[in-house]
């Protein structure tokens, strides 16, 4: 590739952008598409009211609030079959006495005669607390399916995807305290590539060494699922660990019922990094007295924070940032069709240490003594910028046929970050640490196309939904080697790092999944996958890790495989639902892995082209409980208990080590496939409320181990580098329903991490061990729904409340956490 026309190609990107947004504006407000009602598949049996409608809003996804009196004694006939919400609502209660009316895009109320003639805008009756949510605190949803919805996420306050998702049992937060570095692991399983990101459809992949692997604004987002595991053929190639889906918010969350536009203002401060954040929205829906249905949003966000203080007062230095985020979300709808088109854009630059993973940055004193510490500081750092960017288009269409409900997408997303060092006299950082000068653009392009078929068949239901797809990745890479700018071996220090190749990967999948009824109570849904990669490297402009003598080939090469899955469905009793699930995941080795390659003065010199796919053997297994009255009339308790098992053939892993490099002659790959390993755990949530109090539990626990060591694999067994410690969360808080307030108490207690390969002889690749730690928390949560404050929300919270110390597993040993942080949000919708 052209090195000289770097600002070229990046103003190329910035056009094609730009003309990705113009077209989806274009396309979402002149073609007159819509959505008809949704129709769902609902399965209520007969029974008291309050459990009934625990069960209609989990299918639903629904929140429904009512008075506990309105409930108290009522029982239902049940229903069963495919409706909209509306209907279902309807007949559910049909004889009861009991009336329902939404408040709210996805919030009912139930109200008992006397109330339900009360005005829409009256006082009316003080609501209790939620008692019916469609999350995953209660539901239909597998246990290793965990939801945050818009109010967990409000309340959460985070700064960044892993910490809003780190208190969700199997997930973990690594990299520090740095926005810029922060990762994600799920249930043992740390690569990028091991867990799926996906934004409103669209792929989110970015992988630079030392660096994050997430950009994402929370404030841009409506709702979270995360999937843990890989057993949905939905999703192909990868995702081991699981797959985080995050959609957007649109007009149709912000509008209250009766409202066409709406203005939505939020301002918060975090007290740890003096973080300030201010965000908005601008938003509404109308159909402008003709057929077609037209709704939009504009949001931006702005947060910006000084450097981090961690537990017991240090300060770690350059830890600051600065983000600019922007949203639009627009579409139209008419008589079934709907098309919708989003367009988010995150911007963020800053001095921080070259690799944004780590945590206190300071210079020795040598340097300091040698330099000064201003000039001794200024060498260690970088100027770093990063842009993300992602498009969707979305067409589907409900018409009144079961056969025909499909849905068609194309998006395109791109991450990509700049980083440069300062210009000193005599500094020549190394390539090993990213040269003097280097960018990483990552480039996702996506298509598929899905439908849906409900029919009968032999007796029995049948929801049928296949589907194809097409992603194109590419990645686009560049170094200024400043150290080797007068060798011809090194391209003159131009040239893509030798760890981070150049090249493209382009995907074509199908699959098939079928939700078949055997019975009221059981459910099969096998599902079959096919996917067939293409990967091409990029020739290294540098002769030295361009040699065939050296065994690099940067020719393309192929991989394929399909994948089978099976999951089990089975109400045993209407508290009791059981469910089980299997595949045979795949996962095709990744531009890195096969095109990296060393010079020929080493051993393991060659591209890896012959690398196979990995395979993991994944299942779990779950039960799913829910009861009423157990303590107390009307309260409500569920819990969900999960256990998984991952058996991992042929692993991609770096060849190093003397054992695996002894006796070796002649060139050899960088990467290999190494001896299979197994990780497995178990995890369990609880959730009981009742009028006036609430309390969460969930606990996660994992094992596993590799057959020999990543750096002999001939020796003894060792364990998995990536397992998260014996971790439990708690909350317990008071509701005062009259007040609208709620306030309590939150608590992380994590055990101690021994188990690693670190202290098998893995010192030199593995992360170190880790001490236990135990930090508490508090927080108030205050939802007028009158008043001057009516439409408004307040968040308070105090995190770490006794400015614990502590440093997470996989932080490596290098990074803290944020000390006592107090927390405050405050929006209002106007």
């Amino acid at each position: 590739m052209s090195y000289s026309n770097t600002t070229g190609r990046r103003r190329q990107s910035g056009i094609l952008n730009l003309l990705m947004a113009g077209t989806v504006f274009a396309l979402t407000t002149t073609i007159a598409l819509a959505q008809d009602a949704v129709r769902h598949h609902v399965d209520v049996p007969a029974g008291k009211l309050t459990t009934a409608v625990n069960r209609l809003a989990s299918q639903l996804k629904l929140q429904v609030v009512f008075d506990s009196s309105v409930a108290s004694g009522v029982t239902t006939p049940g229903l069963s079959g495919e409706m909209t919400a509306e209907e279902a609502l309807a007949r559910l209660l049909s004889g009861t006495g009991v009336r329902y009316r939404f408040v709210g895009s996805s919030t009912v109320k139930l109200m008992g005669a006397v109330e339900a003639a009360t005005p829409a805008d009256g006082e009316g009756t003080k609501l209790a607390p939620i008692v019916a949510r469609g999350d995953a605190k209660d539901g239909d949803r597998a246990p290793n399916i965990a939801v945050l919805d818009a109010e967990d996420i409000e309340k959460a306050q985070a700064s960044s995807l892993p910490e809003l998702l780190q208190k969700t049992p199997g997930v973990s937060m690594g990299g520090g305290v740095r926005i810029e570095g922060q990762t994600l692991a799920i249930r043992g399983f740390a690569r990028q590539s091991d867990v799926r990101i996906i934004l409103d459809g669209a792929p989110k992949n970015f992988e630079k060494y030392d660096q994050g692997t997430v950009f994402i604004e929370p404030e841009l987002l409506k709702r979270v699922e995360i999937e843990k595991g890989a057993t949905s053929v939905r999703y192909g190639n990868g995702g081991f660990g699981g797959t985080v889906l995050m959609e957007t918010k649109d007009a149709a969350d912000m509008l209250r019922p009766g409202e066409e536009w709406g203005v939505w203002a939020k301002s918060g401060f975090q007290s740890a990094n003096k973080q300030f954040l201010e965000t908005g929205a601008l938003y509404g829906k109308s159909d402008f007295g003709g057929p077609i249905t037209y709704d939009g949003l504009l949001a931006g966000t702005w947060r910006k924070s000084d450097d981090m203080r961690v537990g017991g007062g240090e300060v770690y230095n350059y830890s600051n940032s600065k983000l600019t985020t922007l949203l639009a979300n627009v579409g139209a709808a008419y008589d079934g069709h709907e098309i919708r088109g989003t367009v988010a854009y995150g911007q963020n630059d800053n001095w921080g240490p070259v690799a944004a993973i780590r945590g206190q940055s300071a210079p020795s004193d040598y340097n300091i003594t040698r330099y000064g510490y201003k000039e001794a500081m200024r060498r260690l750092l970088t100027w770093r910028e990063i842009e993300d960017f992602t498009s969707t288009l979305t067409y589907s269409y409900t018409g009144d046929s079961d056969l025909v409900n499909y849905r068609m997408m194309g998006s395109f997303s791109s991450t990509g970050q700049h980083a440069k060092r300062p210009d000193i006299p005599g500094l020549n950082p190394s390539a090993s640490v990213g040269g003097y000068e280097n960018d990483a653009t990552y480039t996702d392009i996506k298509f598929e196309a899905e439908n849906t078929s409900n029919f009968t068949l032999g007796g029995l239901s049948h929801s049928l939904n296949y589907g194809i797809q097409y992603l194109d990745h590419d990645r686009d890479i560049w170094m200024y080697d400043i150290a080797n700018r007068t060798q011809a071996q090194y391209n003159y220090g131009y040239y893509a790092p030798w760890f981070m190749p150049e090249g493209s990967q382009k995907t074509f999948a199908a699959f098939v999944r079928d939700r078949i009824e055997l019975t009221d109570t059981f459910a099969v849904t096998p599902g079959l996958r096919y996917d067939h990669v293409r990967s091409k490297g990029v020739p290294n402009e540098a002769p030295r890790f361009n040699n065939p003598l050296a065994g690099h080939d940067y020719s393309a090469v192929s991989h394929q495989g399909v994948t089978p899955a099976i999951s089990l469905s089975w109400e045993a009793t209407p508290s009791v639902r059981l469910f089980a699930d299997w595949a045979y995941a795949m996962r095709v080795p990744n531009i890195d892995e096969i095109y990296s390659t060393q010079s020929v003065l080493t051993k393991a010199s060659g591209t890896s082209r012959d690398l196979e796919v990995e395979r993991n053997s994944t299942f779990n297994i779950g039960v799913d409980l829910s009861f009423n009255d157990v303590l107390t009339t009307d309260d409500m308790l569920s819990t969900r208990i999960s256990v998984y098992n991952n058996h991992v053939s042929n692993p991609v892993t770096r060849r190093f080590g003397t054992a695996n490099l002894a006796d070796v002659t002649g060139n050899v790959p960088f990467y290999w496939n190494t001896p299979s390993y197994d990780i497995r755990g178990i995890e369990w949530q609880a959730h009981y409320e009742t009028e006036r109090m609430f309390a969460d539990l969930g606990v996660s626990w994992m094992t596993g181990e590799r057959t020999g060591a990543v750096n002999n694999v001939w020796g003894p067994d060792t364990y998995i580098n990536d397992l998260a410690p014996l971790t439990v969360i708690a909350t317990a808080g008071i509701k005062v329903p009259d007040q609208d307030l709620a306030f309590g108490w939150t608590g992380t207690f994590v055990d101690d991490q021994n188990r690693t390969p670190y202290n098998q002889g893995g010192q030199t690749y593995a992360r170190p061990p880790s001490a236990g730690y135990a930090v508490h928390g508090l927080f108030l949560d205050w939802t007028p729904t009158s008043g001057f404050m009516e439409g408004g929300e307040v968040h308070l919270a105090v995190d770490n409340i006794f400015d614990k110390y502590y440093e997470p597993y996989l932080s490596d040993g290098i990074s803290a956490m944020p000390g006592r942080n107090f927390k405050i949000a405050i929006s209002r919708k106007f």
